[in-house]
């Protein structure tokens, strides 16, 4: 059974997914939740990494600035259409984790942080790969006072 396994781990699965849920796929979006949350046509709720959202209202808290219009920013993109995902395991909420890209190849969690719709999420780190583009997108949004980073905060 042991020369079984190590066979599939050599032939079959490549390295880094042993298991994991790290080889990219193309999906459906179905129905955006917020600026960083969305459903899937087969009922998977997916989570971007890398970058936080404000928060829409939900029970009893109120919404955070900047909420809808990232909201609405992700759902313009995304919502109806299909997009590349590398999933990277699960949340506690059960939400799947992934980096997520669109048709045309732009990296949706940057594009995210570039437009002002989303902060840098690096609490659970970034990949090396990543994270220079990730880091200078937001620099130059807050830079630009693009998004949730604009100076008004009037609701």
């Amino acid at each position: 059974m042991l020369a079984g396994f190590l066979l599939l781990r050599l032939f079959v699965l490549p390295a880094g997914q042993t298991g994991q849920q790290s080889g990219r796929s193309s999906q459906h979006v179905h129905w955006v939740i917020d600026g960083d949350t969305f459903d899937l046509q087969d009922k998977r709720r997916v989570r971007l990494l890398g970058i936080d959202a404000p928060e829409l209202p939900h029970l009893d808290k109120p919404g955070e600035f900047w909420a809808p219009e990232s909201t609405a920013w992700l759902k313009n993109l995304i919502e109806g259409h299909n997009v590349t995902l590398q999933f990277q395991g699960q949340d506690k909420y059960g939400r799947h984790l992934a980096w997520a890209w669109t048709a045309d190849g732009r990296l949706i969690n940057q594009a995210s942080l570039n437009a002002g719709m989303s902060r840098l999420l690096d609490a659970f780190g970034l990949p090396a790969d990543l994270e220079p583009a990730l880091r200078q997108a937001e620099s130059e949004a807050r830079l630009l006072k693009k998004g949730l980073w604009k100076k008004s905060r009037k609701r």
